[in-house]
């Protein structure tokens, strides 16, 4: 009993430490500034630039609920948090392309959307 209300009062502080012990790297040659981050990741990211006031510590400091604040889309937001995480970790840093949509959409439907473009083509030729 006094285990599980021990365990529950230290899990929030769990939870905060890893945060405050994160690393901020330092800028390399390639990777100056927040601006040419952005730039070099891609997927039009270099619009939120100034957002981030091309401040070093702000990009690895602020978190997704900061940067909902400050107007980023949730998947802008999800792609830079994953790319800074990589940079964190001292991985190679490149732009990750969208996918290409299939024709006859995703894998779900696409049985479906086949069959009714197949019935399509052989009302047209009738």
């Amino acid at each position: 009993m006094l285990c599980r209300r021990f365990i529950s009062t230290t899990s929030p502080l769990l939870r905060v430490s890893p945060a405050l012990n994160r690393v901020i790297p330092r800028p390399t040659d390639q990777i100056p500034d927040v601006t040419s981050f952005l730039t070099r990741i891609g997927r039009k990211c270099d619009e939120v630039a100034e957002i981030y006031e091309n401040r070093w510590e702000n990009l690895f400091l602020w978190d997704s609920r900061v940067l909902k604040e400050k107007g980023v889309s949730v998947q802008q937001r999800k792609y830079i948090l994953h790319q800074v995480e990589k940079l964190r970790k001292n991985e190679p840093v490149v732009e990750i392309k969208k996918g290409k949509k299939s024709f006859f959409g995703g894998e779900r439907k696409r049985k479906e959307n086949i069959a009714k473009w197949r019935a399509e083509q052989r009302s047209k030729e009738q």
